[in-house]
């Protein structure tokens, strides 16, 4: 996509990303037919965006400065149809991260009952045979300790990046866009200019 990019800006709790198109339409996905407002961003348009106030996130405020020469643009348009694509991916981070969460607390019922059980089964055995032979001693403790690892895994740290990407879609959907014409000059200081293809 012919984008051209501003690497952004950041200054006194404000992050600016600025980017040049010909037209608004190619900030979006040509093949979704849904309204603009409601149309998904193009692919390399939304990773751009989205590493750049990555880097950024305790800035308080995001601004986007979109350039162009499509006459008939409007800040509003962009700002709507920017506002509904990141809230619809928040809402979708965060049916995931329930779900992840969810999953997790199953997998503890799981992999506690199975723990549980295979120390039962290995006092009762102890009980009668008074000593079991090291592979089976063993392998229960092992069987048990493998079914706690999935949960423990989910529910202590695997949740993170769906949480951070979530946060990360919140904070662009309600991000500031401005559009401006494309024969005005760019922020100073915004450093290398970036092509994306």
């Amino acid at each position: 996509m012919p984008i051209k990019a501003h690497r952004s800006a950041k200054h006194a709790g404000t992050a600016t990303v600025s980017i040049h198109v010909r037209d608004l339409a190619r900030l979006f996905n040509s093949l979704d037919p849904s309204p603009f407002w409601d149309r998904d961003l193009d692919r390399d348009a939304a990773k751009f965006i989205e590493e750049e106030f990555r880097e950024k996130r305790r800035s308080d405020t995001w601004h986007l400065h979109v350039y162009t020469q499509d006459s008939q643009a409007t800040a509003t348009d962009l700002q709507v149809a920017i506002e509904h694509y990141y809230a619809r991916l928040a809402s979708s981070a965060r049916f995931a991260l329930r779900e992840e969460i969810r999953i997790g607390q199953l997998a503890l019922v799981v992999g506690a009952t199975v723990f549980l059980t295979c120390m039962a089964l290995r006092a009762i055995l102890l009980a009668r045979a008074r000593e079991l032979s090291w592979a089976l001693d063993e392998g229960l403790i092992v069987i048990g300790w493998i079914a706690l690892w999935r949960p423990v895994e989910l529910l202590g740290y695997g949740w993170v990046p769906l949480l951070r990407q979530r946060r990360l879609y919140d904070r662009l959907s309600q991000i500031q866009v401005t559009v401006r014409p494309t024969a005005a000059a760019g922020p100073a200081g915004t450093g290398a200019i970036a092509h994306p293809t």
